[in-house]
């Protein structure tokens, strides 16, 4: 009777209209029938996409199935023998479907024979793989692609009869080919071949290629990479090879040696899925995981990659990244004494596009931390401790932007009381605080650090128009809600710029704030590029798996610091980039000694940088660039309840016999006499002049041993605007002195002086700025007048 069904159902549903079903059973399969579209095996099937670096060698790969199409041309005709051989001898001759075999699987399924019989051709296996690793999206859908049903069968057959009508049989050898799988999550011939022998699919040898066809019959059982399974796969292999050698595909003497070949896997790759098992993913998984967000963020998720075929180039140079990976680990290794320090470098081309050629961290990309390993985005995401001094820059291009030059005279006293937060002094770096005359020129201060000159400065400008300069130059993220930047801002509804504004962080000028080292490198970029900023963008070319350039959804335009003003941008940064020359070429310059230490060019004019250290040394950063390079480099304790970071010997680049060691703890900057009579130091705290600017040095020296000259300075932006200059006011009256104050733009600030004086009543004994010195325009000039016998008026 089931024979007779099966039969009759057979007939009705594949040679008779649908009409002629028999009995409710037969109703519902040609019900199912009916229901099958006829085309439903045209989609593209998953396939693997390739990551590159700039040279277009593989980084990494993403897939659901590793699979790589390729044409039955490129298929080695070992392996496609010795496929038809053991799935399905008579397939040139038939028409889809093997009808005795089917039936006799179908027989033998429905009475419960032990194990489930398949009896499909190539090309109902085909059919039934597409339909369950292609089309099938949800699990029930994959669980009736391979249903053990009469139904299901019947659709098949269908499928693989109309199938046959419209394609050749090389086809549907290259489809099934390319589709099954011959590993566990490994699809088609080439990734099958690369993955087990590191070969293309058109080198297979015979034993390979009979390894490969045997283990199309189950992959898990098959698996050779397996211990557990590798008998089982050689004697699959040597069934294979017995099987063609009956063919006669194969002689007796090609069959013997081809059963003596050992299974030989010692070439094979690519094992695993996305950044980190990638190859050589403890440096380069840090760029492929921002290369990721990137795409994300430009319209192409990573599950769309992850199926797509596409070959992503990314703009990784790898010359340059083992140069910067090299830099961060010999400066700050990764030992038990420094576990929790991260050593951070970001490199980013100046121009359009802005490339990014590099990024390195000492912590390997990775899950186990007992081996310092991290899969925190250390380079691209922000460093909590913030990058100290270096956002001295910023008050610095938005007091030019105002009107000082570099060469404007700045007041710098040893203690300042911000307006901002009057209850608290502002003082300058306790270890050299002597050191600091009560002005200097902002192009000297940007060199020696000053701390007190910079929050008078901001305050004189307004901390917001500080801040925007920062936004316009590359801090892009402080736009973000201030809960993206700093979690303790997660329920505010103002960008992080606004909440800096609101709670009058009048500390920001000294770096105390979230940054990410790509951004800050973005910035020496956009200096470097007379002012002109560009999103940075790891990325070259996407292409998909026709060939054909994807477009990705447009990223920011690129714009001047100052806004719509290139004159301006290029002027001020220009000028900018010089004054921050001194930092790396004089003597007083704050990384002078890591650049001694590395050998670097010391003329003036070939580069320029800035160096930051945070409260209690807890992190520090030194950002410089060249024309052609920025970079950025940060150190900080990355883990929870960070301590300062600590160095022997003390604020010192590695030398030839020496390397600081970095640790964590607590810093003492007492000092000891050694047997030779020389002064030592004990543990000191690391400061952006030590740990960053050496690894600065030494990466750069790599990348770019011989940098060109930046543009010159431009003369208004050295030398200030004239409205910035301070008169004088000298034995002047008060009415005389606040008609000179006014007409020169700024504010009359008087104050009587009751010391001894010879000076007349209510004449001027003194002011501050003093007479030739810069202040921003509309900013007040306090005045001193002498209170001689009287009273002084007002």
């Amino acid at each position: 009777m089931i024979a007779t069904l099966l039969a009759g159902v057979l007939i009705a549903g594949l040679l008779l209209p649908y009409s002629l079903g028999l009995g409710l059973a037969s109703n519902k399969i040609t019900n199912a029938l009916a229901s099958t579209p006829s085309n439903s095996l045209d989609g593209p099937v998953p396939e693997t996409s390739t990551i590159t670096d700039s040279t277009g060698a593989p980084i990494a790969y993403l897939y659901q199935q590793d699979r790589t199409v390729v044409p039955l041309s490129s298929i080695s005709e070992n392996l496609q023998v010795a496929v038809i051989a053991v799935e399905d001898r008579r397939f040139v001759t038939h028409k889809g479907v093997d009808w005795r075999g089917t039936i006799r699987a179908l027989l033998s399924n429905a009475q419960g024979a032990s194990g489930q019989q398949g009896g499909s051709t190539i090309t109902q296996q085909y059919v039934k793989n597409y339909l369950f690793l292609v089309q099938a999206k949800t699990d029930a859908e994959r669980a009736d692609a391979i249903a053990t049903t009469p139904g299901r069968k019947l659709r098949e057959a269908k499928l693989a009869l109309t199938l046959e009508q419209h394609e050749t049989k090389d086809d549907i050898l290259a489809g099934y080919l390319n589709l099954v799988a011959f590993l566990p999550n490994t699809y088609g011939a080439e990734a099958a071949a690369q993955r087990l022998f590191g070969v293309n699919a058109s080198d297979l040898t015979l034993p390979q290629a009979a390894l490969m066809a045997g283990m199309v019959n189950n992959p898990n059982k098959f698996d050779p990479t397996n211990p557990d399974h590798v008998t089982d796969a050689l004697k699959r292999r040597n069934i294979v090879l017995g099987l063609l050698e009956k063919d006669g595909s194969i002689t007796a003497a090609q069959l013997a040696r081809a059963i003596a070949t050992p299974i030989d896997l010692a070439n094979g790759r690519r094992a695993g899925t996305g950044c980190l098992p990638a190859r050589n993913s403890a440096i380069n998984g840090y760029f492929c995981q921002y290369a990721l967000d990137y795409l994300a963020s430009a319209g192409l998720s990573t599950d769309t990659i992850a199926t797509g075929g596409y070959t992503i180039q990314t703009t990784l140079d790898p010359v340059k990244e083992a140069a910067a990976h090299k830099a961060t680990t010999d400066q700050v290794p990764v030992n038990s004494a420094n576990r929790k320090i991260a050593n951070v470098l970001a490199v980013v081309a100046p121009g359009t596009p802005r490339k990014v050629v590099a990024l390195a961290a000492n912590r390997p990309y990775g899950l186990d931390p007992s081996k310092g390993q991290t899969v925190q985005k250390l380079t691209t995401t922000f460093a909590p401790l913030g990058a100290g001094s270096t956002f001295k820059i910023f008050t610095t291009a938005a007091a030019m932007q105002a009107g000082l030059g570099t060469q404007s005279v700045i007041q710098t006293p040893a203690e300042y009381f911000s307006p901002l937060v009057p209850a608290k002094p502002f003082r300058n770096n306790t270890d050299n605080a002597e050191t600091f005359p009560t002005s200097m020129t902002l192009q000297r201060a940007l060199a020696t650090s000053p701390n007190t000159g910079f929050v008078k400065l901001e305050d004189q400008l307004g901390l917001a128009k500080v801040i925007d300069m920062a936004v316009s130059m590359g801090l892009k993220s402080y736009s973000l809600p201030a809960g993206e930047v700093d979690q303790a801002f997660t329920d505010s509804t103002q960008t992080y710029a606004q909440v800096l504004v609101s709670q009058k962080v009048a500390s920001f000028t000294l770096g105390v704030t979230p940054v990410s080292p790509l951004e800050l490198a973005n910035v020496g970029a956009t200096v470097a590029s007379d002012g002109v900023w560009c999103p940075p963008t790891p990325i070259n070319s996407v292409l998909d798996r026709n060939g054909k350039v994807v477009a990705l959804k447009a990223a920011a335009a690129c714009s001047y610091i100052v806004a719509g003003q290139k004159d301006v941008s290029m002027g001020l940064s220009r000028t900018l980039a010089q004054a921050m020359g001194d930092d790396v070429t004089t003597t007083e310059g704050t990384a002078n000694q890591s650049a001694k230490a590395a050998g670097w060019n010391l003329a003036p004019g070939y580069s320029a940088g800035k160096t930051g250290t945070t409260g209690e040394y807890k992190s520090s950063a030194y950002l410089g660039f060249t024309p052609q390079f920025s970079a950025a480099a940060l150190t900080w304790d990355y883990l929870t309840k960070p301590q300062p970071i600590c160095m022997i010997p003390p604020n010192a680049a590695k030398t030839a016999t020496q390397t600081p060691l970095a640790v964590t703890g607590s810093c003492s900057i007492a000092q000891a006499t050694s047997s030779e009579g020389n002064t030592t130091s004990k543990l000191t705290g690391m400061t952006g002049g030590s740990g960053p600017a050496a690894t600065w040095f030494d990466a750069m020296n790599i990348i770019q041993p011989n940098p060109v000259l930046l543009a010159p300075s431009v003369g208004t932006y050295a030398e200030g605007q004239p409205n910035t200059r301070v008169p004088d006011l000298s034995n002047l009256t008060i009415d005389a002195a606040k008609a000179s104050v006014a007409s020169a733009g700024f504010k009359f600030n008087y104050k009587i002086e009751n010391l001894p004086t010879s000076a007349a009543a209510n004449t001027v004994t003194r002011q501050d700025p003093p007479a030739g010195q810069s202040s921003l325009p509309g900013s007040s000039i306090d005045v001193y007048v002498s209170a001689g016998g009287t009273t002084a008026g007002g």
